[in-house]
Order: structure tokens, then sequence, then C-alpha cells
């Protein structure tokens, strides 16, 4: 999941990301994409989920990882990241989610100064878990492949350690009630974005108190044959791995999830 206000620069990224070129606009209404990538040798179908608002506790239940964006010449962006890492930590045990940070630098200029400098946006990180930070920018492409690559791969290897930890899974129940996280393993890779227009952000400056980690749920690992270009997904995709397929929740909060689908090999 990817979450940050409108002035974060997360659209920007995300759309770098999947096609390559940049646009300016920020993306309030959120939307789902997707795209093929390879982790460790194994293909992989990444579905990114853009929410739209701030963490929820149907974000928080789904996600499989985090990616907190911020703008380093805006400071109420950088303020609303930690925010926004206090109301996930709310709804989920920010132990079991890998996260990455990034400072956006899309419109640093003269008359446009950096606000946000290193030494701060460090202790963010550090403070986020110790997350991995990044400065990317989407005007010219400076490490937005990396951070979707460092978030799949976090994702795949926590993945591979809860298998080898609890074993392979036989089957799986059919109640709707059964949790997304299992011991099976899923190869697809889903993330969320979340966007959110204002709201109150906790006063985060040079100085916050350590908190715990974060956990995993929203980067979702299925494996897929080949691939075409990717693509806006605006209803739920029909591909499923040869293991399980996880169905999507529709973008609005107060939809249901499916549960998980037992495949033959």
């Amino acid at each position: 999941g990817i979450v940050g206000n409108l002035s974060s620069g997360k659209s920007a990224l995300v759309h770098r990301y999947l096609t390559g070129t940049y646009v300016q606009e920020e993306s309030p209404e959120g939307g789902r994409f997707k795209k093929e990538i390879v982790v460790d040798g194994q293909s992989y179908l990444l579905l990114i989920r853009d929410e739209g608002g701030p963490p929820e506790l149907q974000f928080a239940a789904w996600v499989d990882a985090v990616v907190f964006v911020f703008s380093l010449e805006d400071e109420i962006s950088f303020q609303t990241v930690y925010n926004y890492f206090l109301r996930l930590s709310s709804y989920r045990n920010t132990a079991e989610v890998p996260m990455v940070l990034v400072g956006t630098q899309d419109a640093i200029s003269a008359t446009n100064p950096r606000v946000i400098d290193d030494t701060r946006a460090r202790k963010l990180s550090n403070d986020l878990k110790r997350c991995t930070y990044y400065e990317t920018c989407a005007t010219y492409g400076l490490n937005v492949e990396r951070v979707f690559q460092d978030v799949a791969q976090k994702v795949v290897a926590l993945r591979k350690k809860q298998q080898l930890s609890i074993g392979p899974c036989k089957s799986l129940p059919n109640s709707p009630s059964h949790s997304s996280v299992s011991a099976a393993p899923i190869p697809s890779v889903h993330i969320n974005q979340a966007a959110n227009g204002g709201g109150a952000f906790s006063d985060y400056s040079s100085s916050v108190p350590s908190t715990p980690s974060i956990s995993q749920r929203e980067l979702r690992i299925e494996t897929i044959a080949a691939s075409s270009t990717p693509t806006p997904i605006r209803k739920q995709s029909k591909r499923r791995s040869n293991i399980f397929t996880i169905c999507a929740t529709v973008s609005n909060f107060s939809t249901t999830k499916r549960p998980f689908q037992l495949l033959p090999n």
C-alpha cells in the first residue's frame, strides 16, 4: 500500500513506475494497477492499489507492505506520514508489514526549495521501524524502480521465512473469516496506495519518539505465466496463481473481501 497526502507526489511516483512517463497531477480518487516483476528469478504479478484516503481498518488488514510517501518541499506531507503510521499501527501489528519511506523531489527549484533535510528524513525512517529510505524523482525516474523492487523483495523474503517456520499448508478453510496471512506460498504482489486530501496530522518535527515496527499484508504475491503491459485495473482481476488466488477488494472501504481459493496444481 502506498500512502501519502495529495501533496506527497505519490501518484506521480506510481505513474512513472508503471508507464515510464511523468504526470504532475495527484489522483484523489485512487485506482488499481498491475505490472509483472521478477524477484529472485521468479515472475510475479504486482498489484498496486490506490486507496484514495488515509489508512483504515480494511486497508490495514489487507496490505502486505506499505510505502509511505512525502514531498521534500512540503512540510505537511512530511508530518502526515507519521500520522498515517500511528493510524496504521492502531489497526495492525506493525512488526508484520515491510515498509519503505520515500521522499519525492519532483518540484524542487529555486523558487520552490527543499524544506525537509536529509537528517529529518532519516530520523523519520528510523522511527518507522528503521525502514529503508529513498529519495526519488518521478520527473527523471530517479530510484523509482528501486522502491518497488525493494518492497517486492521484502515481501517475498518474509513469505519464505514464514513458510520455513510454519511449514507447508495442506489445505485452506473455505470460511470467509479465514485470515489472509497463510502458511501457503503466495505468489502475487499487491501494493495499496492511499491518498488524503487533508485532515489532522501529528506534530512530527525533528524529534519524534521511537515507535514500534510495522507489518505485512497488501503486497500480495501471486505467480503468473506471461505478462502484458502494465494497465489500470478497474474491476477485480480473474487471474489466478497455481496455488490459490487472492481476491482484492473494491476501492471503497465499505466493501468486503472474498476468501482464498485452493487451486489444483
